[in-house]
């Protein structure tokens, strides 16, 4: 029989061998396949891992072992201390998990690909507690902390903005890249053909807004793989108030899947003819994009259980075909406008 001290003692060595990697790895989401064989196997329940391993952990080994500083942590934990809904949980006449003890679950949930069984394994709670307290802290999270951590720039933030992507090669205006990616999920049991993106996998796709720092600005999920990166954009808010949220002469940066806009900047089609300042153009233009490539690669490096989603439980694509049916019109009033300001901005780079 293993006692407990032994096993606490076993979890420190393996933890700092098997979490050195910390970057994305194209075969991590296999393993999640693999997790799923091994649901079954008995592991002992390691008592008060979160009480008494976790306190001994120096900052490095924190960050590591629950994806975030241990500031930012205890930052967390005091907004939601506030949260009326986020009191300390405790069902069926068990003693109550501290806030702390629930945000660990969470983020050990959503920076690994454990099973169920092994995160339950690991702090000691019921299978029923791990998926009550996930659901509960990032119901929190997106209900009352969404708007405190992903926040549009504002009046001078935006010019500072402006300032940062210029200073890299002079490309003017440029307040956020957008793009999407797609998170991979199990077939969803209605509409499952829906989910199923141009690679041959389900997923749900993710647009987001990023600055030069990766820091993301805006962000927009929930539809399914299949949907083209243009239809999701069109039905959010980004496309109703980009003009607005970019103020006056600035404007978003996009790779050739979105519509040009006044105020969302796309390369020149290449056919072959492109004069010399509009492949200068495309070539600022992506060096400057492809910031938000790298921010969502350290986003699902970090939160690993973006990488694969092992669930059923998620909305009907029903709510998908509805389209916004936008005024042809006003479509091509703004994208004369796009191509005046794409046309001037390539001239003045030379």
């Amino acid at each position: 029989m293993v006692d407990n001290n032994t096993m606490m003692a076993v979890l420190m060595v393996l933890e700092d061998t098997d979490d050195e990697q910390d970057t994305e790895d194209p075969i991590v989401p296999l393993l999640a396949v693999l997790a799923t064989t091994l649901e079954g196997h008995e592991v002992p329940k390691v008592a008060e891992y979160s009480e008494t391993v976790v306190p001994l952990y120096d900052n490095q080994r924190f960050r590591r072992m629950f994806r975030m500083s241990r500031n930012t942590f205890e930052l967390i934990c005091t907004y939601m201390k506030d949260l009326p809904e986020m009191t300390t949980d405790g069902a069926g006449g068990r003693e109550p998990i501290s806030i702390e003890k629930q945000l660990q679950v969470t983020m050990w949930y959503f920076g690994t690909l454990d099973t169920i069984d092994r995160i339950a394994d690991r702090f000691g709670v019921s299978l029923s507690s791990v998926i009550r307290i996930r659901d509960k802290v990032t119901g929190a999270i997106v209900r009352h902390m969404k708007t405190k951590f992903i926040v549009w720039p504002q009046d001078r933030e935006i010019g500072e903005v402006v300032d940062q992507f210029s200073q890299r090669n002079g490309f003017p205006g440029i307040v956020g890249s957008l793009d999407g990616t797609h998170i991979q999920i199990r077939r969803p049991s209605d509409h499952g053909q829906s989910y199923v993106n141009r690679k041959g996998y389900h997923s749900l796709q993710l647009q987001a807004v990023c600055k030069l720092d990766m820091s993301f600005t805006h962000a927009f999920t929930g539809y399914p793989g299949s949907c083209h990166d243009s239809r999701i954009l069109k039905n959010s808010d980004l496309w109703q108030n980009g003009l607005q949220m970019c103020r006056p002469g600035n404007h978003i940066i996009a790779d050739g899947g979105y519509p040009l806009r006044k105020w969302l900047l796309t390369p020149f089609r290449n056919n072959g003819h492109l004069t010399r300042e509009q492949r200068r153009y495309n070539y600022y233009l992506s060096s400057n994009r492809v910031v938000i490539e790298r921010a969502f690669a350290l986003l699902k490096g970090r939160l690993r259980r973006l990488l694969y989603l092992d669930t059923l439980n998620i909305e009907t694509a029903d709510q998908v075909a509805r389209d916004n049916m936008v005024n042809i019109a006003l479509i091509q009033d703004h994208e004369a406008e796009g191509v005046l300001r794409r046309n001037q901005i390539a001239r003045d780079l030379l």
